[in-house]
């Protein structure tokens, strides 16, 4: 007589149960209906599609241009009266690929609110346009009506003691910039300038001049 042993757990071969939603039934369901119409590659042209979307690559992260943490001061006694009248961006913190300086001010008009109203060229990659900028909290801050990362609080940083100059910056480090009333500083107003942005933590190696 032949023996016979029982056999315990799942055999080696066994199929797994296959609920409706399996990602095994949905593909085979996509067979099925590939052969019954008229387009399979289509169908099967759309599948990949969807796959490749879903396995993309997230957008690559901004890289803050200052130290995350470091400390930043806006200008507590400024007057907004002296950033009154016309201004040129000398350097700034932009990505070249994408515009050609950081904040592309132009001109400034102060308002009786405490506000600013700001023209700016087009190089900053949001078009040439005149834009309000509202106080933001303390002296010296403020947030204008722009889009991106320009829409950010803008904080005077510096200001020249004869008005020449003026640094912009913001607490994220997406941007930041040096402005002069023409279109050169004399070295130790530049070199004061520059000096301002490392001290609130900005990263001078990646200063670069404006393209205007």
């Amino acid at each position: 007589m032949q023996s016979r042993h029982r056999m315990h757990g799942r055999l080696p071969c066994q199929k797994p149960h296959l609920r409706a939603d399996h990602p095994a039934d949905r593909l085979s369901g996509f067979a099925r209906r590939s052969r019954t119409d008229g387009h399979p590659m289509r169908q099967l042209s759309l599948l990949l599609l969807v796959l490749l979307a879903a396995c993309a690559a997230p957008p690559p992260r901004v890289v803050p241009y200052r130290k995350a943490g470091a400390p930043i001061y806006s200008n507590a006694g400024l007057d907004p009266a002296r950033l009154a009248g016309n201004w040129h961006e000398l350097a700034g913190f932009y990505d070249p690929a994408e515009t050609g300086c950081a904040v592309g001010l132009t001109q400034v008009q102060p308002r009786r609110d405490g506000g600013l109203t700001l023209t700016l060229s087009e190089c900053a990659g949001v078009g040439a346009r005149t834009v309000t900028a509202t106080p933001a909290g303390a002296a010296g801050r403020f947030r204008a009506e722009l889009p991106g990362p320009l829409g950010e609080p803008w904080w005077v940083l510096w200001i020249a003691e004869d008005n020449s100059a003026v640094v912009i910056g913001t607490p994220s480090g997406h941007f930041g910039a040096i402005l002069g009333r023409t279109p050169t500083l004399r070295p130790d107003v530049m070199e004061a300038a520059r000096q301002l942005l490392d001290f609130n933590g900005y990263d001078l190696k990646r200063l670069r001049p404006a393209m205007r």
